[in-house]
């Protein structure tokens, strides 16, 4: 025996072109949303037209190629957004990386243990002459060194502990000077310090490395990672 539903009480014909179907109550976004207006208008226009003087063609093509021009720049944006999403998460991950390793940032301190400390300098742009001088907690300068035809970049520097006297230092936190010339002008020379990563936070968007010296490195420029990992 066959039966029939009364359930069904749309008899518009015209309903899936007015967007009035029952697959409609899924939430639409805003170019499925003005689609459905320009489709409506679209319709009644056709339905109401003089048809003496029907619409122009040139004006519907016009109205199709502007709902599809914002259609793309839509996907367009939500590529973007999808791609901008992608790189903060990049980041994160190779940021979180760093964590335990090694850093040499702009700094002026060193650590001098057993007999050994370990700083950099950045030069501007290659030297004559490089001068390096080590102060010891209180400022004095217990330690120089002169070196001379450097190359632009970043150099190391090694000191053993020794004063000019070449008497060992006690352990501690030590500074240094740095001064640089190139045909008797004077050179930019950056201090560089080495210090571990040892924590990580975000400000508005950027990474923030906290270092074991206490200072924060939020800037990719003044932070170069060794190889080392502790």
């Amino acid at each position: 025996m066959a039966t029939t539903s009364s359930a069904v009480t749309d008899t518009n014909p015209y309903s899936f072109l007015n967007g009035d179907s029952g697959a409609a109550t899924a939430k639409k976004s805003s170019i499925e949303e003005a689609q459905d207006r320009f489709m409506k208008l679209l319709v009644a226009q056709l339905q109401t037209q003089d048809p003496l003087n029907p619409l122009d063609n040139a004006a519907v093509t016009s109205q199709m190629a502007q709902i599809s021009t914002v259609q793309g720049i839509e996907k367009l944006n939500q590529t973007m957004t999808s791609l901008s999403g992608m790189y903060q998460t990049s980041q994160t991950v190779a940021a979180a990386a760093l964590i335990g390793h090694i850093t040499l940032s702009d700094g002026n301190q060193m650590q001098l243990s057993s007999g050994k400390a370990i700083a950099g300098v950045e030069l501007a742009k290659d030297a004559d002459t490089v001068e390096i001088k080590v102060n010891d907690k209180n400022g004095n300068v217990v330690y120089t060194e002169k070196l001379t035809s450097q190359k632009a970049g970043v150099m190391q520097f090694q000191w053993d502990g020794k004063n000019n006297d070449d008497v060992l230092q006690p352990d501690g936190t030590y500074s240094i000077n740095v001064s640089a010339k190139a045909n008797g002008d004077a050179v930019n020379a950056t201090p560089l310090a080495y210090s571990k990563v040892e924590a990580l936070s975000w400000n508005s968007g950027v990474p923030v490395l906290h270092l074991s010296n206490g200072r924060e490195v939020g800037d990719r420029k003044s932070t170069r990672l060794n190889s080392s990992h502790t």
